[in-house]
């Protein structure tokens, strides 16, 4: 047999334009009649789709006593009552509610068509799904049929679910609302009790179990506001709180699921506004079948968060004073509510260190000039910081900056101190250093006529008018040169000041010790406390000189490791040179 290979052939020439593929088998033949297109098509569910029901549902008993309980719900139950039964088939599972029972039981497993009057389907539209939840389960169903005065009962085996045999209705004595018994399978047994907690927390109706109702709670309990929005509870919380994407904030009669909504952080506050919703009557926020652990995302979704949003705010509008940032304060003026300007409050300025990329923050500053600081180098504002705290031109308290409120008045028409950097003279020379200023390469340490800090400052106002230059003497600088060690670093110190080693050893740490956190490195104790030995040992060579530097290395070593040893009223005497030490322990003077 002979097979031909598909060929694409052209049949542009023919008027159609389009590309076709001529296949060597199953070719129509020669004068056969061509195949009808339908006039118009709907969508339809197919009849398979019954063969596949144990899969539309996680089989967990999680999902089973949401579904049993929503039913019982909207049947207009009271109350339900779950019990254990010991039967001689086994384990089962009793979950009863005296709600109005089902009228047909051919409905009970009619997969698409739920059944319910037709009040209960505009407002919840359901689906005709939740039964299915038990599918693959051994299941005994009782129910009372209120038109036609009297109790059925059908027993559905775990097979029985997918349609390949009938299921025969048989009469009951049950006189009022429904029950489904299932056989109980270990993993459900052991799960019972925490699952029956989780499902009764947030429903509308009291769950007994084992005779003792199960404790519930108000979704929206801890709520500082609450409005009702088109058959919604909006609750806001303003708490520490931190949740996560999939924290569940929509309670659906007792169905909590995942669903994001609109929160607001205020300034430096370690609290969060956040919203929760509980749905109570709103036919168009919908959930996803037949699962339903998540929203449908449709403009009734839209909607209710931007309702939530609003109601944030309006919570937000009843507190004393707000840090919100200045973009979320212009969004609660596009939705209609109409706050005061942020709390007029920043951070007193703490100069910067280099061992951490998070800055220290001051004192709250409330009242008073204030003069806004810009961020710069662990190395410019140290030395700047002991230059102002000698002599300073400004007026008020240095703050810290917060470009979150740029855009409010008050911020905007502060004064400003923009820029630092430092002129350092030698030899008759001016030499500038600077964030983005650097020294000569060959610029050594040591020290230098004279040393002062250069600010650019902005002044306040509505308009502010041309920035101005202070001078402002400074005693020692030490500039990091990128380099963050001190072999790298420049040490500065005006020779005619009094600079006392210690001073300028934690200046040195300051502006360039940073841990580091490779796996071989020793922790930070020990690389801080190399650190200091270092800064200190440098410095008293700078400012000492060789000999007293020495001196001071010793007295350490021995202040560090010798002195504890030494007994209460006795004296240590030590003489030492190259080749040995003699020691002797005297009575103290």
């Amino acid at each position: 047999m002979n097979i031909r290979t598909p060929t694409l052939t052209n049949t542009a020439s023919r008027g159609g334009g389009w590309w076709s593929v001529q296949r060597g088998i199953g070719l129509r033949p020669t004068g056969a009649t061509p195949m009808s297109f339908p006039a118009t098509i709907r969508p339809e569910v197919g009849q398979s789709l019954i063969t596949k029901v144990s899969r539309l549902f996680n089989g967990t008993l999680s999902d089973v006593l949401l579904e049993l309980f929503q039913n019982a719900r909207r049947a207009g139950a009271r109350a339900i009552h779950v019990a254990v039964r010991n039967l001689p088939a086994g384990t089962a599972l009793s979950i009863y509610d005296d709600g109005l029972g089902i009228d047909d039981p051919a409905t009970l497993l009619r997969l698409g068509s739920s059944g319910w009057a037709q009040d209960i389907q505009v407002r919840e539209d359901p689906a005709g799904m939740g039964i299915f939840s038990l599918a693959g389960q051994d299941v005994y169903v009782r129910s009372w049929a209120r038109r036609s005065g009297r109790g059925w009962a059908v027993h559905i085996p775990a097979n029985g679910w997918e349609g390949a045999m009938p299921l025969a209705i048989e009469p009951s004595a049950i006189v009022c609302g429904t029950e489904f018994e299932i056989m109980l399978p270990d993993s459900w047994e052991q799960q019972l009790s925490s699952s029956l907690r989780a499902a009764a927390r947030y429903f509308p109706l009291p769950v007994h179990f084992e005779d003792d109702e199960l404790p519930r709670e108000d979704f929206l309990a801890g709520a500082v506001h609450i409005e009702n929005w088109e058959g919604c509870r909006i609750g806001i919380f303003h708490d520490g709180t931190t949740e996560a994407t999939h924290t569940h904030r929509i309670n659906f009669h007792g169905v909590t699921v995942a669903s994001r909504m609109p929160t607001l952080s205020e300034v430096e506050s370690p609290h969060n506004w956040r919203a929760r919703v509980d749905i109570v009557d709103a036919p168009t926020l919908q959930l996803v079948l037949p699962a339903r652990k998540e929203m449908v995302e449709n403009d009734a979704l839209l909607r209710l968060r931007q309702a939530a949003e609003t109601a944030l705010y309006r919570a937000i509008s009843r507190e004393v004073s707000h840090r919100l940032p200045y973009k979320a304060w212009v969004r609660g003026g596009e939705l209609g509510v109409i706050l005061p300007e942020a709390e007029a409050t920043l951070n007193g300025w703490v100069p910067t260190v280099a061992d951490t990329s998070n800055r220290y923050q001051g004192e709250p500053v409330r009242s008073g000039p204030m003069m806004i600081m810009t961020d710069h180098e662990a190395d410019i504002e140290q030395a700047l910081a002991r230059a102002l705290a000698t002599a300073s031109p400004i007026e008020g308290k240095l703050v810290q900056e917060n470009r979150e409120f740029e855009g409010y008045r008050w911020y905007d028409a502060l004064p400003r101190l923009m820029s630092c950097s430092f002129v350092a003279k030698r030899d008759g020379t001016a030499y500038r250093y600077g964030d983005d200023v650097a020294l000569p390469v060959d610029f050594e340490s040591g020290p230098v006529e004279a040393l002062s800090a250069e600010i650019l400052v902005r002044p306040g106002g509505a308009s502010p008018a041309d920035t101005s230059i202070f001078q402002i003497p400074a005693d020692m600088l030490v500039c990091n040169n990128t380099g963050w060690t001190l072999d790298e670093a420049t040490i500065l110190f005006v020779g005619q000041a009094n600079v006392q080693p210690g001073d300028l050893a934690d200046l040195m740490y300051a502006c360039l010790f940073c841990f580091a956190d490779d796996h071989d490195c020793d922790s930070w104790d020990t690389q801080s406390q190399s650190f200091e030995n270092e800064a200190r040992n440098l410095a008293n060579l700078l400012l000492l000189g060789e000999d007293e530097a020495l001196l001071a290395r010793l007295r350490d070593a021995v202040f560090d490791h010798v002195q504890w040893l030494i007994p209460s009223g006795r004296s240590l005497k030590v003489a030492a040179d190259g080749t040995r030490v003699t020691v002797s322990l005297d009575q103290a003077a």
